[in-house]
């Protein structure tokens, strides 16, 4: 196994422990891990699984079970572990600055805070913005056309989730909303 593979299931292990201990945090603090969708409740399951299938593209090719059947150029792999540190980066501090907070949708009856500090400094949105760089990644990792696809559709579908959920902020938080999103992009 090269170097590239072994970092990539070092920042999957990573990643995997941090979402566990997210995951435990926000039941044992009775938060809501599944909120309402911004976008029809089918197009959002589908979103959420085609983000999440290139990265196991990524971690099986990783792993040594060839999903290719051809030699990917180290050059690419290396550009693709090196967006694969980078999304890992922007998913862990997300996790950690959401804490008790992360769900997927809108909250229900969770009272929420607007993140304008740490990460949400650089980005408005950067746990969508460590999926689709992930995804990216598993594209130049493992360069096969269902995963382009599924990478391709969960990305155009986030989009589509991040405008929902954008709308909502605005309502909820109203000008304090408008101020960050006028200094903060909406992904770098």
């Amino acid at each position: 196994m090269d170097i590239q593979n072994l970092f990539v299931v070092f920042l999957f292990l990573i990643l995997a422990i941090i979402l566990v201990k997210v995951i435990v945090n926000v039941k044992m603090q009775g938060g809501e891990l599944f909120g309402r969708p911004t976008i029809n409740i089918y197009l959002q399951f589908f979103g959420k699984i085609s983000i999440i299938i290139p990265s196991f593209f990524l971690l099986f090719e990783a792993l040594g079970l060839n999903i290719l059947t051809f030699e990917v150029p180290d050059f690419l792999k290396w550009v693709g572990t090196v967006v694969a540190f980078e999304a890992m980066l922007f998913l862990y501090f997300s996790l950690w600055k959401l804490g008790r907070y992360t769900k997927m949708g809108l909250p229900k009856n969770d009272p929420i805070q607007l993140q304008t500090k740490g990460i949400y400094k650089l980005s408005r949105n950067p746990m969508y913005l460590g999926l689709i760089l992930l995804a990216i990644a598993s594209v130049l990792f493992v360069p096969n056309y269902i995963n382009m696809a599924f990478a391709f559709a969960g990305i155009f579908i986030h989009h589509l989730i991040i405008l929902g959920e954008e709308k909502f902020l605005e309502e909820k938080f109203g000008q304090s909303w408008l101020e960050y999103k006028s200094i903060t992009k909406r992904y770098l």
